[in-house]
């Protein structure tokens, strides 16, 4: 579940390179929605794997601290 966060902003990358990559770029509506939908997932995925990250920063800390 750890990597989980970096392995959607993968997808959500492939996403808004696909269309150029798979040649259905001059295609709009298809190119607009895989790129907005990569975005998205994008940004979730960035967000929740820093936050994720500061979680775990936080509790070793906080463990490291009781010691």
């Amino acid at each position: 579940m750890k990597y989980l966060p970096w392995i959607l902003a993968m997808v959500g990358s492939w996403l808004i390179a696909a269309p150029f990559l798979l040649g259905y770029a001059s295609t709009v509506v298809a190119k607009n929605n895989d790129i907005g939908v990569g975005v998205v997932m994008v940004l979730g995925a960035l967000i929740w794997g820093f936050s994720e990250l500061r979680h775990h920063r936080l509790s070793t800390d906080m463990h490291a601290q009781r010691r």
